[in-house]
């Protein structure tokens, strides 16, 4: 599998190292290394070293262990030993992430009550991401005292997709539009780049938006240090949200109009075709932040419906997703915008997470009985891209 990486003409790798695989924790609540865990990310981070692949490494992609909850405060202690031993352990990696998708766990686990721990309630995902962005900052503030070194680097990777108003004539819809976007990501990159959160998601939270210390403040604007910050962007849709009653506070999303599907349909709850999306949420986040660089750190799609061998292998739809996208990449990079990278979701057909197995996302057809690999279409269609730059 490694071997594809520098095959399809990739020079960079994104995976996520597993908590519970390497620093699982004992009866007594005490973590403890696990050699087999951390042999194994040893021998993929060597092959990679060995093909002169770069990796970029999330520390946490969802996998707490079961002793832990993002709701109490103790859990940031507990992710800052994980993090010091994940820097003292693997010196190898110089790209690390921090957290991936924090607006997900922490609204799919404690809101929606669709990922674990499975909590439904109107608040408590900001309890969880009050103590994420806690954890941010100190593991990053460790990584800057001990372990830094120059040409190191350190994010945070934020998942979202852009929005167009549903009527673009409506100054209501316009607003909310930027509503959106605060509730989606100034939620977590204004801390870090601003040093707090946004005064209109105070206004809309009220009293149920938890406050940051002014040390805690200080540390997050210190993550945020161009020498050694990047942002992560994770996008694949696009969407509409209108004001409802011309009540912008809460924008109501929608993926149809007149209708029309906003793009071509690949998931129908949530994943349509919109390349000018990722144009717009590149400006957004580079005028609103000027981030030092941005890596797209996901974006793909799944095969719309049908997951058959031939189908999938064959995968014309997903060549013209990426043709598609990374052309409105190439016209941020001409206006100026930083971004430095471009990590596609995914090398291989993988377990979804809630999806399981219906959904299949990789450039690589996994036979999930025999595990044979095939290349598809859009790997073949990267190869001969990445090999003619």
């Amino acid at each position: 599998d490694l071997a594809r990486i520098s095959e399809y003409g990739f020079n960079t790798y994104r995976f996520s190292i597993s908590w519970t695989r390497v620093f699982p924790l004992d009866e007594d609540g005490n973590m403890y290394m696990n050699e087999k865990g951390v042999q194994f990310y040893k021998n993929v981070l060597r092959i990679l070293a060995d093909r002169g692949i770069t990796p970029i490494v999330t520390m946490f992609h969802w996998d707490l262990p079961a002793e832990l909850d993002w709701l109490d405060e103790e859990v940031v202690d507990y992710f800052l030993r994980y993090a010091e031993f994940l820097l003292a352990t693997f010196p190898e990696v110089n790209w690390w992430s921090t957290f991936n998708e924090p607006w997900t766990f922490c609204t799919m686990g404690y809101a929606l009550g669709l990922h674990a721990p499975g909590k439904q309630s109107q608040y408590l995902q900001y309890k969880c991401g009050h103590n994420v962005l806690r954890a941010h900052a100190r593991a990053v503030e460790l990584f800057r005292r001990k372990f830094y070194r120059p040409g190191m680097k350190i994010g945070l990777v934020l998942n979202y997709d852009f929005p167009f108003p549903k009527d673009p004539e409506n100054p209501h819809d316009l607003d909310a539009v930027q509503v959106d976007a605060i509730k989606g990501v100034g939620w977590f990159a204004d801390p870090i780049y601003k040093g707090d959160y946004p005064e209109l998601l105070k206004e809309i939270i009220g009293e149920h938006l938890p406050r940051f210390t002014e040390e805690e403040k200080k540390l997050l604007l210190q993550a945020s240090n161009r020498e050694y910050n990047y942002y992560g962007l994770n996008t694949y849709s696009g969407r509409y949200v209108e004001a409802v009653h011309n009540h912008s506070w809460s924008p109501k999303q929608s993926f149809w109009k007149d209708d029309e599907p906003i793009g071509f349909p690949f998931i129908h709850a949530w994943l349509y075709k919109v390349p000018q999306e990722i144009l717009l949420h590149l400006r957004w986040v580079n005028d609103r932040y000027h981030p030092p660089g941005i890596i797209i750190t996901e974006n793909g799609c799944s095969d719309p419906g049908n997951t058959e061998y031939e189908y999938t292998v064959d995968d014309w739809h997903r060549v013209g997703f990426f043709r598609d996208y990374l052309a409105k990449v190439a016209e941020a990079v001409y206006e100026g915008i930083p971004v430095i990278g471009y990590t596609a979701w995914a090398l291989i057909d993988n377990f979804e997470w809630a999806d399981g197995y219906q959904r299949r996302f990789g450039i690589t057809y996994n036979d999930f009985g025999r595990q044979k690999r095939t290349p598809k279409k859009s790997a073949k269609w990267f190869q001969k891209l990445l090999t003619s730059i």
